[in-house]
């Protein structure tokens, strides 16, 4: 007989007041965001770009992907440059160590703008290392 898996609490973004929180907090902050379809590895998650436009960083796109397997650890995407230290393989951004204590990294509830502040300050370190050779701030290894 075949056993059925445990029940697990359903993903955050399962259920549309969340959602359209989390969307509308990220669009406060005077970024362009929209839900798009998350690639296929992640059906069933909850996926947004954002046009992001800052003085020291070329425009560029970003997506946010909460996958279905680990739905409280976004990956985030982006069109702009891809040489980097810090990028997975699959070309997401390598913010923070996934082993660290919560504290040292994202979790929902810091929210948004917390989120997008991470993005946009690993975005400077990138652009940084770019220009100088020299990463800025903590590194972990790979």
């Amino acid at each position: 007989m075949k056993r059925r898996p445990a029940w697990r609490q359903p993903a955050w973004y399962t259920r549309p007041a969340p959602r359209i929180l989390f969307q509308r907090q990220l669009a406060a902050y005077g970024q362009q965001v929209q839900t798009v379809r998350p690639p296929r590895r992640h059906r069933g998650g909850f996926a947004l770009r954002v046009d992001l436009k800052l003085e020291d960083l070329p425009p560029q796109t970003i997506t946010i992907v909460f996958g279905r397997g680990a739905p409280e650890v976004p990956q985030v995407f982006t069109d702009g440059p891809s040489d980097s230290p810090h990028r997975y393989r699959d070309g997401s951004l390598c913010m923070w160590y996934p082993y660290d204590p919560a504290e040292q990294r994202w979790t929902f509830k810091n929210g948004p703008a917390a989120l997008l502040g991470l993005v946009v300050a690993h975005l400077l370190r990138e652009e940084w290392w770019r220009c100088t050779d020299e990463w800025p701030g903590p590194e972990a290894p790979h």
